[in-house]
Formats: C-alpha cells, structure tokens, sequence
C-alpha cells in the first residue's frame, strides 16, 4: 500500500479561536486528500520575559527534522519572540521539505498563502456610508507594502470613489497591525492635526480598538461622537468597552488554501476544495448599530458542551491525585482514567524518555538504541487500551502514530517537561473530526508535567533513604522526619516551628533537632532557609512578581530580613540577582 504523505503543521497557542479555525481548515483538507498531519504547537507564544521553564517548551520543535514529514504549513505569525522564529526558520530550511507560511510576508525560502479580502474589507465601508449615511470617512490600515495593508486601503479608494465621496492625502494613514499606530493616529485627532472624522475603518480588530481606547481617554465617545469598525475578528484582549463592528475573516479557508497549495507543490497534483464557510459582518456598537444575536442553535449546542467539559475539568481533583501518585504505574494508570475530560478526545499516548525511564525504574532498561517508549495509549472506543511497553527512538514517534491507522489522522504533539528535563511527549487526536483543543488541554499537559516530575523527585528521595533505614536508631521518627522535610521542600512558606514539630512527632525539642541533624546533616532551620531561598531564586528569575511580594510567599516577615539572608547565603543582592537571571535567559534564548 502506497505511504500517505504526512504534513507537519508548526504553530504555537493553537487553542486561540483564530489559530484553531485555520487547523481545522488544514484539517479538513487533508482529510479530503488522504494525508496524514501532525501538529507541533507550544502552550505558550513565547512573549517576553521568556522563563527557562517556557523556553525549553521550544524542544519539541527538534522533532522538525524527523525524516517522517513530507512538507510543513508554518504559522511564523504566532511565534512573537524573534529569536524562535530564526530557530525555527533553520530547521525548516534544514529539513529540504517544502514549507508554506501562513498569512505571512515575503519570505526568502519559503511560499506563502495570504488571505485575499478587499472585496470583504469593502463590504465594511459600504456598511458605514449606506447604513448610517457617513460622509467623511478616514482609513487606518497596515504596514506599507504589505500586501494586506495595500489590499484593503485600494478597496477603501474604490468604494469612496464608486460613491462620489471625497478624500485625499490625509484621509488615510499606515499602520502596524498593533497597537501603537492607532494611538498617534488618534493623537493627531485629538490635537487638531487632523479634522475629525464621522467615521474611521481600520484594517484590523487590534488596531480599531487601540483607536476606540485611545480616543475615549480623551472624552471622544464611539460611536456618538466618531464610528469605528475593524476587520478580521481576531481581538482576544480587547482593552475597550464598546463591541467592534467587524468582519471575521475567514481562517479556515485560509488554512484549507495553504495546505492545497502544499499539496500541490508536494505531489504535482491538485486536490479537490473543501466546502467555503460563508462569514458575515459582524455588527457591535461601534458603527452605531444595534447589536443582534445571530446564534444557531448549533452554536449554542456547542458552547454548553464546551462549558460543561469545562467544568467538570476545573472542579475535579485531578492536580491533587497526580501528584499524591506513588509509582509509574499508578500515575499512567490514573492518567487514562481522567482522560475523558478532554472534550472530543479519541486518542492519547504517552511516549517517555529512556533517561526519564531509567529515574523512575531503576531497574528498567531499553534495548540497543532505543531511547524511548509508549508508556499509554487510551482509545475512546477502548480498543488496545491501558498500559504499553512499546520501545522505540524517539526519531520513530511520528511513523508510530501514522501508521496505526487504516485511514489520515491528525495529531496534536506536546512536550513533557519541567525547565531543562525532559520527560517525554504526549499525543492526542481527535481521530476524523477536524478540531482543535481547548485551553483545558493546555492544563491538563501542565499537570502532566508536574507529575512526572514529582514522581522522579520521590524515587529520588526514595532510593537516598532505603540506604539510610539500615542504621537508623529510630526508623519510625525517620520516616516522619522525611515526610516533614518533603512537606518543608513544597511549602517552605509555612511556619515551621520547633514546637509544633515537636508536637507531631511526640518528641522532645532537644531530639528532635539532634536526630533530624543526624539523619540529614543540616538543621531543620538550615534546612528551611535553603528551601525558601530556593523557591525565593525561582520567583525571582520566572515571574514578575515584586520583591516585596517574593518575600512574602516565601515565608519572611520582614523585606530587609529576607534580603539580608539572600545577600549572606547567595553573596549578590536580589536585584541583582533577577538582572543576571534575565540577562542568561536572553542570551539562551538568541
């Protein structure tokens, strides 16, 4: 039988509503041309600052270079930090597979598949000048010789043109697709430099409700006093009050035409279309209008599905028994029976590394050069599920998962991670059903994480003290004292007094601390200072939390008590400190 092609798909956050509706298109099309795809996509978009933790997220884009995939649809758009993208730009090159970007500039190595809209962009003006008889009507759209950008202003020209209407030179002004153009443009208003228009038609959502900001804190009101509109739907932030009249742009389609485009360069052939997804003006408050819900009951159908599996997701006890998990078997053996919180789920494995293999079960160990394997795999039809043992390179993951069926699957790949270590990679489709996850799957891998790295700390921990037991004067005592120092190691924040401790394990004060020295070989105060300062160098390099508040959740009383302890044991202020951290972290991240 002849191999399916297999498309990788690189994108990041892919759980956005925009980001899902173009996989889905991909999806679609791909299913229509009997390929198989795999997508590659980050929790995290890798905004800065960038925590180790985020930037390590990147490894899994290595499996890039795997000889399984046949050519790439890359979404450089969802990458903001410079330095990924690069990173990502060599791989891809390095592969010699075709690559197609999405909605993307010119790019030297690579084809791109831009949405062409100045025809819907056009329908938005038409609104303002037929609907609400606007006259005098400013456009604000994107970079200069972007081809977008040029687009949609040749279309703004053609209608006021088509309608008798007036404009020149300082009708319309370029932008940056973001939020900083729209606030001079409003500047310029608002000062006077420009006369004040009845209506402005920006060139996408982000920048219309910059511009609808920016002019409300200068007592301009929209739409009473000035209407405004965006374009393409895409505003997950939105910093403004007033809802946007808008157009979504077509995601979907986008994503369907990149992949036939591929698909082409691929093969040499052509594939039949998917059905197009017809979209509408969207109407909000800012034109003037009256907003009218237009849901179908099948959207409505689908929003309680998504709000019930949120639900039960969000009030089950899932973190609190993963990490109250003892062994591998037990944590996988959970791990399948929870996977049903993921709506539409049909299949998930777990492939882990030999290295986190060999932590976890010593005794355990892979066959020549295999250096990786499934560990679970849960079918919703419940067929071939449970715990495997399923060896293999890490370099056959995606021939494993694309071989098993008997028709084009799909599969969303995560990393397994906490910072630098790497456990492994968890898998998930939604078997033909062109869909994305949801937010709670990013959750749900987060947990994952944690969980395995808490149970190789506790195998660890484990193998240090089963050597110990033989000559412990007080075997009972030590395994409560164990247990307290794990407690101590999680929450080092809590109070820990002598007293209470005392109290727990029905000792005196004086054999307590003596037999706790001599089983660890620090004091219990030592011991507690170096696990606030731990956690205290970890709050400090990945959050922007304030000093202030660090010492807080680390337990401390006092802010110049804290930073005198940091600067004694540490030997550098903390200040100083979180600007080393940050200036390591960007030199990694180059």
């Amino acid at each position: 039988m002849k191999k399916r092609l297999t498309v990788g798909v690189i994108t990041a956050e892919c759980y956005r509503d925009y980001i899902a509706e173009m996989i889905c298109g991909i999806l679609a099309q791909s299913d229509r041309a009997n390929c198989n795809v795999i997508v590659l996509s980050t929790r995290n978009n890798f905004q800065e600052p960038v925590s180790p933790h985020v930037l390590h997220e990147a490894d899994l884009f290595q499996l890039i270079v795997q000889p399984d995939f046949d050519g790439f649809i890359y979404d450089q758009n969802s990458f903001v930090h410079i330095g990924i993208q690069k990173k990502l730009d060599d791989l891809l090159r390095r592969t010699g597979k075709p690559v197609m970007l999405l909605d993307a500039g010119e790019h030297a190595y690579f084809e791109n598949t831009v949405s062409h809209d100045p025809e819907t962009f056009a329908l938005l003006v038409e609104h303002m000048i037929q609907v609400h008889g606007y006259r005098k009507i400013y456009c604000l759209t994107g970079k200069k010789g972007m081809a977008q950008a040029e687009d949609r202003l040749e279309a703004y020209f053609h209608v006021m043109q088509r309608h008798g209407l007036y404009y020149d030179d300082s009708y319309y002004a370029y932008g940056d697709f973001w939020r900083e153009a729209p606030v001079r443009f409003a500047q310029r208003i608002i000062s006077g430099a420009l006369a004040m228009p009845e209506a402005v038609v920006c060139a996408n959502d982000i920048m219309a409700d910059a511009l609808i900001e920016a002019l409300g804190k200068a007592g301009i009101r929209v739409p009473q006093d000035v209407a405004v509109t965006g374009f393409d739907g895409y505003l997950d932030d939105a910093k403004s009050e007033v809802t946007l009249t808008t157009f979504p742009k077509s995601c979907y389609q986008l994503g369907a035409e990149a992949f036939r485009r591929l698909y082409s360069i691929m093969t040499g052939r052509n594939c039949r279309r998917i059905p197009t997804k017809h979209s509408r003006i969207r109407i909000g408050r800012s034109c003037g209008c009256i907003p009218t819900q237009r849901q179908t009951d099948k959207s409505r159908r689908e929003k309680r599905l998504l709000a019930r599996y949120k639900e039960w997701f969000y009030h089950s006890e899932l973190l609190f028994e993963l990490m109250h998990t003892e062994t591998l078997h037990e944590l996988l053996v959970l791990i399948g029976s929870r996977i049903y919180l993921i709506c539409r789920w049909n299949q998930f494995h777990i492939f882990l590394s030999g290295s986190y293999l060999k932590a976890v079960q010593p005794h355990r160990h892979l066959m020549g050069q295999q250096d990786c394997c499934e560990v679970l795999r849960s079918d919703r039809a419940g067929k071939n599920s449970g715990i495997s043992e399923q060896p293999m390179q890490q370099s056959e993951i995606i021939s494993y998962l694309t071989q098993q069926a008997d028709h084009p699957c799909a599969y969303y790949l995560s990393p397994l991670h906490m910072d630098e270590r790497q456990f492994g990679y968890a898998a998930l489709s939604f078997g033909r059903m062109a869909c994305c996850y949801q937010p709670e799957y990013c959750t749900f891998i987060s947990y994952l994480c944690l969980a395995f790295d808490q149970l190789a700390e506790k195998t660890k921990l484990r193998a240090q003290n089963t050597g110990s037991m033989k000559s412990v004067e007080n075997p009972q005592l030590y395994r409560q004292l164990v247990q307290i120092r794990e407690e101590m190691q999680q929450h080092p924040e809590s109070d820990w007094s002598i007293t209470a401790l005392c109290a727990r394990t029905h000792v005196s004060r004086s054999y307590l601390q003596r037999m706790y020295k001599r089983y660890f070989e620090n004091s219990i105060f030592e011991e507690l200072i170096e696990f606030r300062l731990r956690k205290a160098k970890t709050l400090l390099r990945d959050s922007a939390l304030t000093i202030s508040q660090i010492s807080e959740l680390c337990g401390y009383a006092s802010y110049a008590h804290f930073a005198k302890q940091f600067k004694t044991h540490e030997g550098i202020t903390l200040s100083a400190y979180r600007s080393k951290q940050r200036k390591t972290d960007e030199k990694k991240a180059r």
